[in-house]
């Protein structure tokens, strides 16, 4: 697990110093001092969470579900899910009410990324352009890491790659306390309903082949669209796979069903048993589904996607070896990968429930035997 604090940019050639002064003075020297301004982005952060709650509940359904397994669902949901949004409510109250301590710790989180004996050792600069573009700016890379602060020579930052992150660390103490594997609701005003459930289907250090892509797109694309979408009348009913952690979920969107749409999702690995049955006696469907999943590996991008991909993939430590190896098993899935996915999907281990919705709809799902911790969120 690693944390990295990103800035990002796009610029012409001509116009690339100015874009590296920009990220200097977002680095170093942003004034933390404006108590009347940190209010204003504190309560406009407020207004947009609540908002993008109720109008995208499938991401933080999924983001809460994902905590209560993985360490980096459980940080990532509580600096994006919802959990967040008390935070800021919290450092609202804060600024308003002990604007000196909040200051402090804006100083103090500044004062620990820019730290003069370590901060070299973490920094990373990533550029993506052509030869005649990289030849061009050099001069304004060279003049912006001289620039920054901090001793290249100075103190090295632990190996996160492999030693533990501190915030895992801490971030397993409070899942261990917690326990939360719990189904939740969550009510915000809306006449529909976000209905997410999931968990850990494979568990870590266990082998997932590249046909796990192919099942849970056709899964997606066939049964859950289906039931869904089409009969249940939700705008959109699909599932989400992991091959990195082995977490899967099923997710509704503006769903006018909330029991129903579980009972469907608890149903998934029966259908895909069946579809099993039926790829096997006809193997262009199955070849349909795995030119699918290639498709999804393969689309354009453009020049900047492309490099950021690449980023990402060193950062990740993925090479260009396991890619190929999980492409290839994805050319080769079977109709029996179905058969095998459909199982581990009923003898699912553990699996929660977390769902966006109204009160009238949390009560009729109570009454049809779905039973949450509910928690009012706006």
């Amino acid at each position: 697990f690693n944390v990295i604090l990103m800035i990002q940019g796009k610029a012409t050639s001509d116009k690339a110093g100015e874009l590296f002064s920009l990220f200097n003075v977002i680095l170093t020297d942003a004034k933390l001092d404006s108590k009347s301004k940190v209010i204003e982005m504190l309560k406009e952060s407020k207004s947009r969470i609540e908002s993008s709650i109720q109008a995208s509940g499938h991401q933080y359904a999924n983001t809460r579900i994902k905590s209560r397994y993985t360490i980096g669902g459980y940080i990532g949901e509580k600096m994006s899910g919802i959990t967040y949004l008390q935070t800021v409510k919290d450092l609202l109250q804060q600024a308003e009410e002990d604007w000196p301590s909040l200051l402090a710790r804006f100083e103090r989180i500044r004062n620990t990324i820019l730290d003069e004996a370590k901060c070299r050792s973490g920094m990373i600069l990533d550029v993506t352009g052509d030869s005649k573009v990289l030849e061009t700016i050099q001069p304004d890379i060279d003049s912006f890491l001289n620039e920054l602060p901090g001793d290249p020579k100075g103190e090295k930052l632990q190996e996160f790659y492999t030693e533990e992150h501190p915030w895992a660390v801490q971030a397993k103490k409070e899942m261990a306390e917690q326990a939360a594997t719990i189904d939740e609701g969550f009510v915000v005003p809306t006449q529909v309903s976000y209905v997410g459930k999931g968990g850990q289907l494979f568990q870590p250090g266990e082998a997932v082949s590249g046909a796990s892509a192919v099942v849970a797109r056709y899964l997606r694309t066939g049964y859950l669209w289906d039931q869904v979408r089409v009969i249940g009348g939700a705008y959109g009913g699909f599932c989400t796979f992991s091959s990195n952690d082995g977490f899967f979920s099923f997710l509704s969107y503006r769903d006018p069903n909330l029991a129903d749409t579980i009972d469907v999702y608890d149903k998934a690995g029966d259908a895909l048993i069946a579809a099993a049955d039926e790829l096997e006696k006809d193997p262009d469907a199955l070849a349909t589904a795995i030119i699918g999943a290639i498709g999804d590996m393969d689309g354009a991008l453009m020049p900047d996607q492309k490099g950021f991909t690449a980023f990402r993939r060193w950062l990740a430590n993925e090479s260009p070896e396991a890619r190929q190896k999980f492409r290839d098993e994805i050319l080769s899935t079977k109709a029996e990968d179905f058969r095998v996915f459909g199982e581990r999907l009923k003898t699912f281990k553990n699996p929660t429930v977390a769902v966006v919705s109204s009160s009238a709809a949390f009560e009729a799902a109570a009454k049809a035997g779905k039973e949450m911790k509910i928690s009012q969120v706006v």
